[in-house]
């Protein structure tokens, strides 16, 4: 059994391409991270099914500055569209 754990390569963590990205310690965005956690679990996992979720997510991160501010269409929401406005009646 030892013989295996000495010919095991040693394992080397790289950052992420993007720089940083800090844990959120205090909080702030626990639940825009819940919501979406629960939806991946609703849908199997489909990530295309949580967009909004994820969105919202990343929305509540960049505004705590919690990861740097970037464009949507570099996050992969390429078909971002401005929010329905409400109706005032």
């Amino acid at each position: 059994m030892t013989s295996q754990i000495y010919s095991q390569k040693k394992f080397i963590p790289t950052p992420p391409e993007k720089g940083s990205f800090p844990l959120d310690h205090e909080g702030l965005c626990k639940k825009q991270f819940l919501l979406y956690a629960s939806c991946l679990r609703r849908n199997a996992q489909d990530t295309s099914q949580c967009r909004e979720d994820a969105q919202n997510y990343l929305a509540c991160r960049m505004d705590n500055n919690l990861m740097e501010k970037t464009e949507w269409s570099k996050l992969g929401f390429h078909d971002k569209k401005p929010a329905p406005e409400e109706d005032n009646q």
